[in-house]
């Protein structure tokens, strides 16, 4: 029984329990994976995203485990976080280390399976990745350093199929920064007011309050710039057109003033990420 209850607890600082995170990590990557395709090739796609899978969930996991620990006795007096497994007491600084190395640990074999400019690319990030939960006390905008480290999959995806950094990946990056300030700004009005009375920044109100919606514009003619530079099939802008009308409908229905609104939005939000790897994916194979 004390067993099930400590797994249980490493189930939850790993945050296994609320795979949507890891998914935001993951849906880029295969973004990448697409963009750095010279030509339309499945099997690629769908080896690369498993390989960048795994990535994805544990070095997420690794993330949240480190987030926790830098967070533990900030936690602790948010009401949404208080019961996470170090705010609460539940495991120690102890455990979180052997989850972080164990994490670490099956990261480090993933990159086995990339070559050494893609490596060399992946551990670019992790100053930013690990240090990220800093921004917090000291940037106004935190969520933009998120979306650096966050859609860096993008990068690393498509280097490892282009060998270079070409201009469509990089567009496809700034589109992916655009694209996680657009869902953790909503995601961070579930606590702004506890961020403002413990003094973290967050551009839920460090931001006007329509900026999401806003932003939602220069996401869509991002991805439709990283689509034209592609050269992929005309077909492809009238799908990003109804995926930004669904996005800008949906933000348009969310209470930024009520947490459940904006936690159901971060949740589904998910299904856009995909919809965009489904054009990126038609538009290459059209391409052809």
């Amino acid at each position: 029984m004390m067993f099930r209850k400590y797994l249980s607890a490493h189930i939850r600082l790993a945050r296994y329990d609320k795979p949507i995170g890891a998914l935001l990590l993951h849906i880029p990557c295969v973004w990448g994976t697409i963009l750095g395709q010279p030509s339309f090739n499945l099997q690629e796609i769908i080896w690369y995203s498993s390989v960048f899978g795994v990535g994805s969930f544990t070095m997420r996991a690794a993330g949240c485990v480190v987030n926790d620990m830098w967070d533990k006795n900030i936690d602790n007096k948010v009401e949404r976080t208080r019961l996470r497994p170090l705010a609460s007491g539940e495991l120690g600084m102890k455990d979180a280390w052997i989850s972080l190395f164990g994490h670490c640990s099956i990261g480090l074999l993933v990159l086995t399976q990339l070559n050494w400019n893609t490596i060399a690319a992946s551990f670019g990030i992790v100053p930013i990745a690990f240090l990220y939960p800093l921004a917090k006390r000291y940037f106004s905008y935190p969520q933009l350093i998120l979306g650096i480290a966050f859609n860096w999959g993008i990068v690393v995806g498509g280097l490892q199929l282009a060998g270079m950094l070409t201009p469509t990946i990089l567009f496809g990056y700034a589109a992916g920064i655009v694209n996680t300030l657009i869902y953790d700004t909503v995601y961070g009005h579930q606590d702004k007011e506890y961020d403002k009375s413990l003094g973290l920044y967050s551009t839920a109100y460090t931001l006007p309050k329509n900026t999401p919606l806003y932003l939602t514009w220069v996401f869509s003619g991002l991805i439709g710039l990283t689509c034209y530079v592609a050269s992929y099939h005309p077909a492809v802008y009238p799908l990003i057109a109804l995926n930004q009308l669904d996005m800008y409908l949906k933000l348009k229905t969310t209470n930024l003033d009520d947490p459940e609104s904006c936690g159901k939005f971060f949740r589904d939000y998910k299904w856009f990420q995909i919809t965009i790897a489904l054009i990126f994916g038609a538009g290459s194979y059209m391409k052809q």
